[in-house]
């Protein structure tokens, strides 16, 4: 052993402990010095020739010296003292440093503990790179996918690799975080209760999800990124080593989590720990109470490492059956590789097995072969779904059913009958629902910007601005909070929560939408419904009319944003009544009564119409939606906003920082994926029929393929008979009804179902209710409609379908060339910015829900490649 230094000497002597511990009670080992504290002063000489043993020829202990390996100069001075006995030097800390020194990595009482909550299960590795975080994906599909359909177990996923982190990039929305891990371990290095550190970080971890879809259903997750903000993890103020090393707080870590996850009702806390031997992650992988699977590929390094790891956590472990053992994941197998001696060499480190007991680490290694389909993949998306069908994603999927859950088997049924009937019920929903009118109590179906709206504030009032193209149902939504009367009722209706706390937050309509009219009923009845609270003033039964036109009225004149913001406030004041002389005396009066107000504002585009060019109609929207509602979250905690307003107006109103403006309320945007959308008319047909869908998972959280095997029912597997060359129904639909950006409205959804129920068709086939002719028939009808509402919508867009309208049918072909039409760039630019142009090598494209309308043919091969860029979105 050669010493350089003071750290060679003071490692080497306290890994020979049991060779001086009879006669020394500790020691302490400084850059010139060393103090060896001994029971009595009698013993020096025998306790001089012990250490003389122990360091060789380096300690003389005559000159009470022990030399360096860097020079004659070179050495500590060794100092004998009286000291005494503490249990110091007993105490375990879950850390490398301190478990290197000791016989057993574990207090032995706390080896057959449980955690307080749920439990925690980490996934650790020596070298990085080896599928570590691979792994904990494969596991929670494998976890989602055998969950029962109808009790969702959740997890936790906690990403913990605080210097290279995977999850929180892979799980991250539009950069929202609300809370981080690193934000917990601050907050737990300044706080001693668990309970109160649970309390305190509970409802901030619950607003941050992720979903995985499963063959039945969507599984969302909750997910506790690593930070919060880059400077969080560049400067850190806290660290599971620091925190281990304060007092009584070795192993609080795995303790809070596991609460945490107990309070957050979920099944397990899956953990993604920093690689190597990293005091990062050694609170966890030496808590006894943690489960531990370790990564390695078969590369010499990988398992090495991973035999140094086994080597450290197994110190002092019993192997039982209540042990949480460490387990072995080996990744990155290549085909035709033996890999039995890597195995057997890993195994034979789990030594201290009884005979009988042999069995229990018969299956420590689960193999999981080389996939070349999951390397450089970019999103969370991409990994879950590639996971299928692979033999990796099968052997953990084996090993998570095998030891965690149980799986229960599904029946789906597929009848179909009382077609012409049924195709009456759709079209005539689709016709009362398809401008949001009726008065007819409909259910809506819970999607992901509802859910995190409700998830935002679910306690504190609504302040927030709710985007959405037009017909991607904002009124419809305004519509179903007026007729639910109450903030909670709606939340209560949303989840179909039995549970039905006490409402006290009023909905109150300021402005209305003109479809309004078609439901004038729930208007009033939620007027009525705040005038019977007993507060002051009396709302009109026409407050939004009265409104609307005061609101043109005072727009006739030039205002800034400040005079915009005092007249917002003056209207929400009127709108009650005038029973208030100011919004802080309504805050009083609400919160002395524990009651709430939540204003509504629909219809803003019906009378802002140039927020393109005026700029009192930019200060209108500017002062509404950034000034007011800015000052309302800061001012008052009884008065809250919702308010609807299609995206344009805000792009071309908020011209500083609208980018920062759409990524704080990017969250609760109206906008329908594919999926959604076919989710989407399974719910409205069900709506229509009931008992249409008999799943026993509901519709909001069917995955994808349970959504088109229900859809088979409705408009067949393809546009013919299942053998035949025609197009997949869903896909040809779902691609007739995009935009190039990938994005659906939800009238066009509905309106499609309008128009391809007209007439129920001669029924060719008996397998489905809609034929393929009026499927076909109804998408030139919807592209009509669709091009009025766009010019509609973006005043600045109609030049341009003008244009492209004006030229001769001979020209009106796709693709077409950048001189056809003489398209300027800005032309270009605000059509693929809305989704309505794609250029692909030179080549121009239009999507079929305008092409139809803009009367656009196909040159030959031309429509596949249309469908292609439509679909790869």
């Amino acid at each position: 052993m050669l010493f350089y230094t003071w750290k060679d000497v003071e490692r080497h002597l306290f890994l020979n402990r049991d060779r001086w511990d009879k006669d020394i009670l500790d020691a302490e080992i400084y850059s010139s010095d060393i103090y060896i504290y001994v029971k009595s002063l009698d013993n020096i000489n025998r306790v001089g020739e012990n250490l003389a043993d122990i360091f060789e020829y380096k300690y003389i202990h005559k000159d009470q010296k022990l030399y360096l390996e860097l020079g004659k100069e070179a050495y500590l001075t060794v100092t004998y003292e009286i000291g005494e006995e503490t249990e110091h030097d007993k105490q375990i800390v879950p850390l490398f440093r301190n478990v290197l020194y000791k016989k057993s990595a574990y207090y032995e009482d706390m080896i057959q503990e449980s955690l307080p909550g749920c439990p925690v299960i980490a996934f650790h590795s020596y070298k990085g790179g080896v599928g570590r975080t691979l792994s904990l994906l494969a596991f929670v599909k494998a976890w989602s996918a055998l969950s029962d359909v109808k009790e969702t177990s959740r997890l936790l996923i906690v990403d913990s690799d605080i210097e290279a982190p995977g999850i929180t990039w892979l799980t991250a929305k539009d950069g929202q975080c609300s809370f981080s891990y690193l934000d917990l371990l601050e907050i737990t290095q300044g706080m001693d209760s668990i309970e109160e550190i649970v309390g305190l970080v509970a409802d901030k971890v619950s607003e941050m999800t992720f979903q995985v879809e499963t063959d039945v259903k969507v599984v969302e997750h909750f997910v506790l990124p690593t930070y919060r903000y880059i400077e969080q993890l560049l400067d850190m103020y806290a660290s599971p080593e620091s925190i281990v090393n304060s007092y009584n707080k070795k192993f609080i870590l795995a303790e809070i989590l596991s609460m945490l996850g107990k309070r957050l009702n979920v099944s397990a806390v899956l953990v993604d720990l920093r690689a190597g031997v990293s005091e990062f992650s050694a609170p966890l992988l030496f808590d006894p109470r943690v489960k531990k699977y370790l990564v390695t590929s078969t590369s010499y390094q990988s398992v090495k490492g991973t035999e140094l790891l086994i080597q450290e956590l197994n110190k002092g472990l019993p192997i039982k059956e209540s042990t949480l053992i460490p387990e072995i994941f080996m990744t990155m197998i290549p085909d035709g590789l033996q890999t039995l001696d890597i195995v057997s060499g890993l195994v034979s480190l789990y030594d201290k097995v009884d005979e009988k007991e042999e069995s229990l680490i018969d299956n420590l290694v689960t193999e999981l072969p080389f996939a070349s389909e999951l390397l450089h993949l970019g999103s969370l998306r991409q990994i879950i779904k590639n996971l299928d069908g692979c033999a990796f994603y099968k052997n953990i999927y084996s090993l998570v059913k095998d030891n965690y859950v149980v799986q229960k088997e599904k029946k789906i049924s597929t009848s179909v009958n009382r077609r012409d009937e049924v195709i009456r019920k759709i079209n005539r929903l689709a016709d009362t629902q398809i401008n949001a009118e009726g008065n007819v109590e409909f259910n809506i179906l819970m999607t992901a910007p509802i859910n995190n709206l409700i998830k935002k504030f679910r306690i504190n009032i609504p302040h927030t601005v709710i985007m959405g193209a037009k017909g991607s149902g904002k009124t419809f939504l305004y519509r179903e909070m007026l007729r639910n009367k109450y903030w909670e009722t709606f939340i209560v209706k949303m989840e179909n929560n039995k549970e039905i706390k006490e409402p006290r937050t009023f909905f109150v309509p300021v402005l209305a939408s003109s479809n309004a009219s078609g439901f004038k009923d729930i208007l009033q009845a939620a007027i009525k419904k705040y005038n019977a609270c007993g507060a002051n003033g009396n709302i009109s039964n026409s407050v939004w009319l009265d409104n609307s036109n005061k609101i043109k009225t005072f727009n006739r004149n030039e205002h800034d944003s400040l005079e915009w913001l005092d007249f917002w406030k003056q209207i929400m004041l009127e709108t009650l009544g005038g029973g208030f002389d100011s919004l802080e005396s309504l805050e009083n009066v609400l919160g002395e009564c524990a009651q709430r107000v939540v204003f509504l504002f629909d219809g803003l585009e019906e009378i802002f119409i140039q927020t393109l060019s005026s700029k009192t109609e930019k200060n209108a929207i500017l002062g509404l939606c950034q000034d007011m509602l800015n000052e309302w979250k800061v001012k008052y905690k009884n008065i809250g906003a919702i308010i609807f307003l299609r995206k344009d107006l805000a792009r071309d109103s908020i011209e500083v920082n609208f980018e920062q403006f759409n990524t704080l309320y990017n969250s609760v945007e109206l906008r329908w994926s594919r999926t959604e959308a076919l989710r989407l008319v399974v719910w409205l047909v069900n709506q229509a029929v009931p008992g249409f869908y008999q799943e026993e998972v509901a519709v909001e959280v069917a995955s994808q393929e349970l959504i088109e095997r229900n859809l088979t029912k409705l408009w067949g597997v393809k546009l013919g008979k299942i053998t035949s060359n025609e197009a997949y129904s869903s896909r040809w639909i779902l691609a007739a009804l995009s935009d190039f950006n990938g994005q659906l409205q939800a009238r066009d959804i509905i309106r499609f179902l309008q128009y391809a129920t007209e007439d129920a068709g001669r029924p060719i086939y008996e397998d489905r209710y809609i034929m393929p002719a009026e499927i076909k028939k109804a998408v030139p009808n919807c592209s009509n409609k669709k091009l009025n509402e766009v010019i509609q919508e973006i005043a600045a867009l109609k030049p341009i379908f003008t244009k492209l309208e004006s030229l001769p049918e001979e020209k009106r072909i796709l693709p077409f060339h950048s001189d056809t039409f003489e398209l300027t760039a800005t032309d270009e630019k605000l059509m693929k910015q809305e989704g309505y142009l794609k250029i692909d090598n030179d080549k121009y494209y239009l999507p079929e829900i305008i092409r139809h309308a803009l009367k656009f043919k196909y040159e030959r091969g031309a429509r596949p490649k249309v469908l292609s860029l439509l679909l790869s979105k």
